[in-house]
């Protein structure tokens, strides 16, 4: 009676196991990932989940580098060649893993021993068990495991899309740091030789010692605001060189404008419609709260964990045997599972509570996102269509009074100083437009809070001001 039962125990042990491992995607839920990722940035995800780690392909990154780059061309080196990215897909390896535990039974105990001397016979001892509530909640644990596999699945594309979308937007401060350099160098310029000129006319007894020094000012204020603009390009250069994964600096050649703006934007009845529909942190707290629940059920029997019933088997010294059921039954006097029940409780409501705060949320950040986009969109159109035509007549007009000898060069220097300026301020709010896009989508997609990788510290070039400091002993002797 005792054998066919210990038999269909082990059965049924085994085809619970083997049928939890035959439902587990063989890829880890990677080819979900790869879907969303694609729909969501246009550009091809790959895992490398080869032992030992295969290098990336040089060649071909090689020769995208030799190449204009687009910001889809950057968000496509470094899903392929930033090994930030490889690192959180196997969190996919991870999280398949622990679904596999959820969904195994314990291994049942065998327990044996023989004693010495005996008489007639050695005597021994033998005992089978298997864990009993181990059984009777394998399929809350099922449940428990998928529901975090699936948040998990859903983290990891959240944090590549985020990815992508940081990859994006220090692509545009890249383009708009070396744009505004450019302008910075033409106004250094300017400047450079409206103080050589005021040096003369000095010397010539033209003009004041208070003018003079009020050019060279003015001068000096510029050489440190080109100093920034070279610091802000190295480290907008560094954010980008790190996204790609470049083992060493590159020299990227980015086109010369920004992309056109879109003709239309969204309506803030397309976002509302949007946002609690594609959000995927609301779609990961959701997964969270179903894995909560399910741990309140497998909590419940937490004090009853170690619960075993099995086979007894013994032989005594005289020869007999005995044949028998065991059991092993905790008995809860100090540890009754409180602790684990109100911590699976308190784990539910605080995931409900997550729940209602990025419901209210994210309409919030998706309305203030597109503010930001509009604005953004306003100050290039109007710096574009009003300040820079208007800067652009004031230096024509500045010219031709100047060629009357109704005009100093000094007023021909600051309109033509001026117009870089609105210039330099139009290319900001280009990269301010292109940046609120992106940012935009990342409040519709609700990834913000999934990084790939840390924030990059700024660090200043030690010798960045050493060659102003050298000019300016010059300047005064």
């Amino acid at each position: 009676m005792i054998r066919p039962s210990r038999n269909a125990a082990l059965v049924l042990s085994l085809a619970s196991t083997l049928g939890a491992c035959a439902s587990i995607p063989r890829d880890s839920g990677f080819a979900d990932v790869q879907r969303t990722v694609t729909e969501e940035t246009q550009q091809p995800l790959e895992w490398n989940a080869r032992e030992p780690v295969a290098p990336p392909d040089d060649a071909r990154i090689a020769a995208m580098l030799d190449r204009e780059l687009t910001a889809d061309d950057a968000v496509r080196i470094a899903f392929a060649n930033n090994r930030d990215v490889q690192a959180t897909l196997e969190d996919l390896g991870i999280a398949r893993a622990d679904l596999i535990a959820a969904r195994t039974i314990r291994n049942p105990i065998f327990d044996g021993e023989i004693r010495f001397p005996g008489s007639p016979v050695d005597p021994f001892e033998l005992a089978f068990s298997q864990t009993l509530f181990d059984i009777l909640q394998l399929g809350n644990r099922k449940k428990l495991g998928l529901a975090q596999f699936e948040a998990t699945r859903i983290r990891v594309g959240a944090a590549v899309v985020n990815f992508a979308g940081q990859v994006r937007m220090d692509y545009y401060d890249l383009l708009a740091a070396r744009k505004i350099l450019a302008r910075q160098e033409t106004i250094m310029k300017a400047q450079e030789a409206a103080a050589e000129l005021a040096r003369r006319q000095h010397d010539a007894g033209n003009i004041s010692d208070l003018d003079l020094e009020n050019e060279q000012a003015r001068y000096e204020q510029v050489k440190l605001d080109s100093a920034r603009a070279q610091l802000d390009e190295l480290n907008a250069r560094e954010h980008l060189t790190g996204d790609l994964g470049l083992q060493k600096r590159a020299e990227v050649q980015l086109p010369p404008e920004f992309p056109p703006v879109a003709d239309v934007e969204m309506t803030e009845g397309e976002i509302e419609s949007q946002v609690m529909t594609r959000r995927l942190d609301i779609q990961i707290t959701q997964r969270e709260i179903e894995a909560a629940q399910r741990a309140v059920r497998v909590a419940r029997t937490a004090a009853f964990d170690d619960l075993a019933v099995g086979v007894h088997r013994e032989r005594e010294p005289e020869g007999k045997k005995t044949t028998g059921p065991s059991a092993s039954i905790p008995i809860p006097i100090f540890d009754r599972g409180k602790a684990q029940q109100a911590r699976a409780r308190a784990m539910l409501r605080q995931a409900q509570q997550r729940l209602a705060a990025l419901t209210t949320s994210a309409r919030s950040e998706a309305r203030g996102a597109q503010e930001r986009l509009l604005e953004a969109r306003s100050r290039a159109a109007y710096l574009r269509d009003v300040v820079i035509p208007r800067r652009t007549r004031i230096l024509n007009l500045t010219q031709l009074e100047y060629n009357a000898m109704l005009r100093g060069v000094f007023q021909l220097i600051d309109a033509r100083q001026n117009l870089a300026s609105a210039q330099r301020e139009e290319v900001m709010a280009a990269r301010d437009y292109w940046i609120a896009r992106t940012e935009l989508r990342t409040a519709l997609l609700g990834v913000a809070r999934f990084r790939v990788r840390p924030e990059m510290p700024e660090r200043a070039r030690p010798d960045m001001f050493a060659p102003l400091t050298q000019q300016q002993t010059k300047n005064n002797q």
